[in-house]
């Protein structure tokens, strides 16, 4: 994809496609969340669950959004497992009572709370982090007394600087350099801008409202051209060409939409790209590395757990590392 002109008109040719402003279309991938190791750590989870009796009582804490308490449902269903499942997190809900969805009951809980189940209820817990380690042997006594007594727990960490980590910084870096550095954003919404002002301009003063459309239109244009440039070395060079692809389908739509839209447009994706990378700082920040893994063991033996192991996790093919897997009983 080169990098439109438009230091004249930048209105693609007759028949482009208009498609990119759809509900369907997923312009905030600059970053992503596909992370391509990730799908191992998914899959483990998947045989984990498999090897849950049927309707086996499982617990996720520190769920958020959930994904490990999905993927328990998702191996329920399709295996015709009939799994009780409950995720446990502080903003899991905002009601004074548990939140259904999807097969998946959701316990606000606070760390100095306890927990309020009977002893031994859970054949299985879960986890992808750890609570604060000044709270952490509290949380961790009561996990204990809620696994039944051939129960099992099993908690994954990404590792520091192991593959998702190092995949979460080069994303974030990615996204400062798109909208900080690069500005691209900024440089669509000023030439947007003083297109659309263009008509009373001109007939005000029209050589310098001329001078300002061109300029305008040149600094987006050599943003446009850096980063066609500087995307074939991004985790995910296709996510800018969409950017790119987006700002000249709405360019060649102006006259049929309001400036406020489009502004409002461009300020939806720059909320979703800081979001995502909001989210891969969290990953960044909750990574341990193997001194800390094994402190973490040391916490859950002292806290009454049984046979607990530390194992590194590594991508099969590559043998890269990607986090560590502490399973308990």
């Amino acid at each position: 994809m080169r990098a439109p002109h438009l230091i004249h008109d930048p209105i693609p040719a007759e028949g482009a496609k208009a498609s990119y402003w759809s509900g369907s279309s997923q312009p905030a991938s600059l970053v992503g969340v596909d992370l391509r190791h990730s799908r191992v750590i998914s899959e483990s989870w998947r045989d984990y669950f498999r090897g849950f009796r049927p309707g086996a009582r499982l617990l996720d804490i520190a769920a958020g959004i959930s994904p490990v308490a999905v993927i328990a449902s998702e191996v329920s269903h399709q295996d015709g497992r009939d799994f009780e499942i409950h995720g446990l997190d502080q903003s899991a809900t905002l009601l004074d009572t548990p939140l259904d969805l999807n097969g998946i009951r959701f316990h606000a809980f606070s760390y100095n709370d306890e927990i309020e189940f009977q002893d031994g209820y859970f054949d299985g817990i879960t986890g992808q982090c750890m609570p604060p380690e000044s709270e952490a042997m509290t949380i961790l006594v009561e996990l204990r007394r809620i696994l039944s007594a051939g129960g099992r727990a099993r908690f994954t960490f990404h590792a520091m600087h192991g593959a998702i980590y190092q995949q979460c910084a080069e994303r974030i870096r990615a996204v400062d350099e798109f909208l900080d550095d690069i500005q691209l954003l900024a440089h669509a919404r000023h030439m947007f801008t003083v297109a659309f002002i263009q008509e009373t301009a001109l007939k005000r003063d029209p050589v310098h409202a001329a001078m300002q459309i061109m300029g305008a239109q040149q600094r987006y244009a050599a943003a446009a051209e850096t980063v066609l440039s500087w995307t074939r070395s991004t985790p995910n060079p296709a996510a800018s060409e969409k950017v790119l692809a987006l700002i000249a389908d709405c360019w060649a739509r102006r006259r049929d939409m309001p400036l406020a839209d489009i502004l409002g447009r461009f300020d939806r994706l720059e909320m979703r790209l800081r979001a995502t990378q909001t989210r891969m700082r969290a990953i960044c920040a909750l990574a341990v590395d193997e001194t800390r893994m094994h402190r973490i063991g040391r916490l859950f033996k002292a806290s009454g757990f049984k046979d607990v192991k530390v194992k590194a996790l590594v991508e099969p093919k590559e043998k890269t590392l990607i986090g560590w897997d502490l399973l308990a009983a």
